[in-house]
């Protein structure tokens, strides 16, 4: 009986730290969009956010073991060679941030194995094909979607090859990793176990969505109040059902390889019928 309390308090005390971080994040991402309308920073914000959130982890359960660090670098690696097309500095730099949050979500994989989800799933012969054919089936689909979205507001402008390729790279590590996966990682590590409850799942699920969702949304103060609000709130439901919830339950159903194929795969798409960004 005891045991079992103390657990529900550990687990109480777990979300509550998972919630006061995020409504700090969303905070801040309000005022940014919001009040001082610079929609650009809001990944910066999101940036901060996945920062500090790999740091805690790190200073509570340290670094990973040998492969733990392997795949933090070879992600990290990875993530460089798309800053090819478009370099920067401070985009380059971010490959810090990339190998902090790897290294802190497989610290925390190590710990809690039971609850952790999979790099790439290998209990069976042919697992890793059935990945790459799940993250590219996956990837075709979602990006017809975007580029059905996109059409009508973008113009055609076909990129190169290599160019939309290696770009693509970075939301396929970046994202899913730094965005996605050390989010569910700071809920697992904050919890201490498996999450089980409702509320538990609950706050897993909404962490691998909806923060990466939030810098992708505008806030326009031309309109009223609650027209700002209803608009909000519908482009954060269509985002989440249509692209972010995708991308985590394949995290969470298979491994984060097929998520990852499945981002890159969308973005590549995107790129190479409307252009790299710049």
């Amino acid at each position: 009986m005891e045991e079992h309390k103390k657990d529900g308090n550990l687990s109480e005390k777990g979300s509550g730290i998972i919630w006061l971080l995020f409504l700090i994040y969303a905070a801040g991402y309000f005022a940014i969009a919001g009040f001082l309308r610079k929609q650009e920073y809001a990944w910066l914000l999101l940036d901060g956010f996945s920062l500090s959130v790999s740091v805690i982890l790190l200073i509570r359960y340290r670094f990973p073991g040998r492969k733990g660090i392997v795949l933090s670098i070879v992600l990290a690696a990875i993530y460089l060679l798309s800053c090819i097309p478009i370099f920067s500095v401070f985009q380059a730099g971010k490959c810090i941030l990339v190998f902090l949050s790897a290294a802190a979500s497989c610290s925390v994989f190590e710990h809690f194995p039971e609850g952790s989800l999979q790099w790439v799933r290998q209990e069976k012969k042919g697992s890793v094909l059935l990945s790459i054919l799940i993250g590219i089936a996956a990837g075709i689909v979602l990006g017809a979607v975007n580029y059905l979205l996109m059409r009508s507001n973008n113009p055609i402008a076909p990129a190169d090859v290599p160019g939309a390729f290696l770009l693509s790279l970075s939301p396929a590590v970046l994202e899913e990793v730094s965005f996605r996966t050390v989010f569910y990682a700071f809920c697992l590590g904050s919890i201490g176990r498996k999450l089980t409850g409702r509320f538990e799942k609950f706050s897993g699920w909404f962490m691998m969505t909806v923060p990466h969702i939030l810098p992708h949304i505008s806030i326009d103060p031309a309109h009223g109040i609650i027209e700002i609000a209803v608009s909000w709130l519908i482009m954060l439901a269509l985002y989440v059902l249509i692209f972010a919830l995708a991308f985590a339950v394949l995290q969470k159903k298979r491994d984060i390889l097929s998520a990852m194929i499945a981002h890159g795969l969308v973005d590549f798409i995107r790129f190479m019928i409307f252009g790299i960004p710049m």
